[in-house]
């Protein structure tokens, strides 16, 4: 099958450190070569694949340090305008750059999908009502109920997977702190984490990325707490990095406060048998199992309370949950349902 892949361009595929569309984007591609598909990319030139790649822009616009670039829909619609011009060398589209690409798709002469990576709001809620005729993927079921679950056009829901090889499983480890994996927001609950850490007087290593946004509630809500000796912020770190921290962690905590398409850290910390404490919104409660691979509560208090349950949970238990967000199994449905559409 001839399969395009549209990927954001604000960064690299795969991503140098954060960027979770750019990595999904990524295994999905090397999977379906691996498959034998004819896959072309369409990326930042940075970007790393064994598929064709076709480029507009040799490095991702997030990195842009010069001041020149300003207009990033400028180099989207550039991109856009590339695959039109290649539209015939493709039997399916598959968009992953959200609703910027949505009048094109409705004009090329392919059969199109687009897997929703973030949740629709109001400021382009009006875009996809309109192209709600064309295909859309949820990546969980939690997510297609709170994106216009009647009127968009869902073909399916397609859980994001993980590279199970990346993440090797070693069931006895030292644990020895708590740890919060992510963007450094309120969304995610930062904040929630340090709180959890210090009710329960255990260490808390914090890893993640600050967008320029959420500065401010970094230096209001995280990093007057650093002083404590228990409390230490690492910063944006690889998947080297990544694998480390979750080993030797006793549990991921993810209070988050908004309702989580995903939530790639749930299923990364699981891999390496590590349970997850989380508040019950959002996706979570597609990839925890309450009680057998971490604590999912309503409430902060809550998980609290509950924290003597993690002793019981099984790291086995937790690697095999993961399994089941494999990109193996994400590449697997992705083809059923490129088969189901092309002409």
């Amino acid at each position: 099958m001839r399969i395009a892949q549209l990927a954001p361009l604000e960064e690299t595929v795969p991503p140098e450190k954060y960027g979770g569309t750019e990595l999904i984007v990524s295994l999905l591609t090397e999977e379906l070569t691996n498959r034998d598909h004819e896959v072309t990319l369409f990326a930042c030139g940075r970007s790393k694949s064994k598929a064709r790649k076709v480029s507009i822009i040799d490095h991702p616009l997030r990195s842009d340090e010069s001041g020149q670039i300003r207009r990033w829909s400028a180099y989207d619609l550039r991109q856009l305008i590339e695959l039109k011009d290649r539209e015939k060398e493709f039997d399916i589209i598959h968009n992953h750059m959200g609703y910027i690409s949505l009048p094109f798709l409705d004009e090329i002469d392919c059969p199109s999908v687009t897997t929703l990576h973030n949740l629709v709001e109001e400021y382009c809620r009006d875009i996809f009502i309109a192209y709600k005729h064309l295909t859309y993927v949820a990546i969980s079921n939690a997510f297609k109920k709170l994106n216009l679950p009647d009127q968009l056009n869902y073909a399916s829901t397609i859980y994001n997977g993980i590279d199970l090889n990346c993440y090797p499983f070693e069931a006895d480890k030292n644990r020895t702190y708590l740890l919060f994996l992510g963007r450094i927001s309120k969304d995610k609950g930062t904040r929630e984490a340090i709180e959890i850490s210090k009710a329960l007087r255990l260490p808390l290593k914090i890893a993640g990325k600050i967008d320029p946004a959420d500065r401010m509630y970094f230096e209001k809500e995280v990093e007057p707490f650093l002083n404590d000796s228990g409390i230490q912020f690492i910063g944006e770190v690889d998947l080297t990095q990544k694998i480390s921290l979750y080993r030797e962690a006793i549990a991921v905590v993810y209070p988050i406060n908004f309702e989580e398409p995903f939530g790639l850290v749930m299923a990364e910390s699981l891999a390496l048998g590590t349970p997850v404490m989380a508040i019950a919104r959002g996706a979570v409660q597609e990839i925890i199992i309450d009680g057998k691979t971490g604590i999912v509560a309503d409430s902060v208090e809550k998980l609290i309370s509950r924290f003597g349950e993690i002793k019981n949970i099984s790291p086995k238990e937790c690697r095999k949950q993961a399994e089941k967000f494999s990109s193996l199994n994400m590449t697997t449905e992705y083809e059923k349902l490129y088969d189901r559409l092309k002409k």
